[in-house]
């Protein structure tokens, strides 16, 4: 799945930062003093690309999370407004147990509106545990939805 494909691109986001401390620390080290500027002006300039880089990969994983909670965000409006009109045309009945099950999902489905508008917003300190927050939530979301439509059907 893509979410699991966003935690490997997470984890290995945060080991080459490791990685690359540890390698800046080994060069830095071992240098003589005259090589020394030339080596830290180029160990700079690979720092700067590095973040560059790993700043792309974290806007591309806030907008692709961004695009799996709205498609299932979406899913779910489609599933309700097609199950209202059924009730509305009278071919279906809702109990007080259903009319809660629904509150509930739009509760969440309002609470998941606007985390994923919160995802921009993220640092990089704490865009793990946010993102993987956010994908538990949305995928025990989408399951309830799924399972709740097909036993109403």
């Amino acid at each position: 799945m893509k979410m699991k494909d966003n935690k490997l691109k997470s984890i290995v986001k945060q080991f080459s930062w490791v990685i690359i401390l540890l390698l800046s620390t080994v060069i830095i080290s071992c240098n003589s003093s005259t090589n020394q500027n030339t080596n830290k002006e180029d160990l700079a300039k690979e720092m700067q690309d590095v973040n560059e880089e790993v700043n792309e990969i974290l806007d591309r994983e806030k907008k692709e999370l961004k695009t799996e909670v709205d498609s299932v965000l979406t899913d779910f409006d489609e599933q309700f407004y097609a199950y209202e009109k059924k009730v509305q045309k009278g071919t279906k009945k809702i109990n007080t147990e259903t009319e809660k099950q629904i509150a509930e999902f739009k509760a969440k489905s309002d609470t998941l509106s606007i985390r994923v508008d919160e995802i921009l917003e993220q640092s990089d300190q704490n865009w793990g545990e946010f993102k993987e927050e956010l994908q538990h939530d949305t995928e025990n979301f989408a399951e309830s939805v799924k399972d709740f439509f097909e036993d109403n059907k």
